[in-house]
């Protein structure tokens, strides 16, 4: 059996029997097709055969990203991907045994995700222009993604039944279908509200789009990224500017002010605590920061260091 014709089968498993989301099938598709293309280098043929793949080409394809230096995330994405592959021809009866078993994907770089400080999220509400139906719209956005921690996709695919302003919750689809119900705080009800009296909705149903762009279309990812990168560029110069932030800031402050690390991974829909465990780090690094700025003595060890050193001891020979 080809390789390709593998792949064409599976991203259909992906998105008929396990309802993957677009991103999700984009980013299989992508990597899938970076492997068939290297493999049908490394081999020399037009359209490799599942036969003529083993671990020697599987660990090969790895150490080809180890040297066009490709980050260990994208190796260990692209990684997973084929072996998500392989598992499925075994489970199909393609192949007989899957030869990505004894490949083992690169540890990750440590990285610590981007956080705004809480002055700067309270910089960042006051900066739409309520005035305008864009600005009540940018502020009921920025208001919900903070007050909730959901992903962009799930945003987007709020509808109008989602929000219950009288529970003071949404519903969100995430993830594999996962269905999970979040509080939102008064701002952000406060804020979705003004929204929804500011736009006229005669002639929507309950299951219509939550938020819509001007021209009356659903609110899509691409279209909130610019959102919040537009706004978040004038409270912070970091780097990353995306929505992503704002979910990363939503779980480091409610760890920071007591919140439980169980009740932040439901709220955003982790399966695992290991997962959600990444934000502790986040905060007690924060800590460990302002103890060293504001405790007298938090420098003490140092300074002794340094005061030996310049001016020695009775022992020295």
């Amino acid at each position: 059996m080809l390789l390709s014709n593998l792949i064409e089968r599976f991203l259909g498993y992906l998105e008929v029997e396990r309802a993957c989301s677009e991103q999700t099938l984009r980013a299989y598709k992508t990597d899938l097709k970076k492997f068939n293309e290297w493999l049908r280098d490394a081999l020399g043929v037009n359209d490799p055969r599942l036969e003529q793949i083993d671990g020697k080409e599987v660990r090969s394809f790895v150490a080809s990203m180890y040297r066009d230096g490709y980050a260990r995330r994208t190796m260990g994405r692209r990684l997973a991907a084929v072996k998500s592959l392989m598992r499925y021809g075994v489970a199909q009866g393609v192949i007989e045994t899957n030869p990505t078993s004894l490949v083992v994907a690169p540890k990750p770089e440590k990285r610590l995700p981007t956080v705004l400080s809480k002055e700067e999220v309270h910089a960042l509400m006051e900066l739409p222009d309520l005035s305008t139906p864009e600005g009540v719209r940018d502020a009921a956005l920025l208001e919900l993604l903070y007050s909730t921690g959901i992903r962009r996709s799930e945003l987007c695919g709020l509808r109008l039944n989602d929000f219950d302003q009288y529970q003071e919750t949404i519903r969100v689809l995430g993830k594999g279908n996962k269905e999970r119900i979040i509080p939102v705080g008064a701002n952000a009800r406060k804020a979705i509200l003004r929204y929804l009296n500011a736009t006229s909705r005669t002639t929507l149903t309950s299951t219509s789009p939550l938020f819509l762009l001007d021209d009356r279309k659903p609110l899509d990812g691409n279209a909130l990224y610019a959102i919040v990168r537009h706004y978040m560029r004038r409270v912070t110069e970091q780097s990353k500017k995306s929505p992503h932030v704002l979910r990363h800031s939503f779980a480091t402050h409610l760890l920071e002010n007591g919140a439980g690390l169980r009740e932040v991974a439901e709220m955003l829909g982790h399966s695992s605590l290991s997962t959600t465990q990444v934000y502790t780090h986040v905060t007690v690094d924060r800590l460990r920061q302002a103890y060293s700025k504001a405790h007298p003595r938090a420098g003490e060890k140092e300074g002794r260091k340094k005061k030996r050193k310049k001016g020695g001891s009775n022992d020295d020979p």
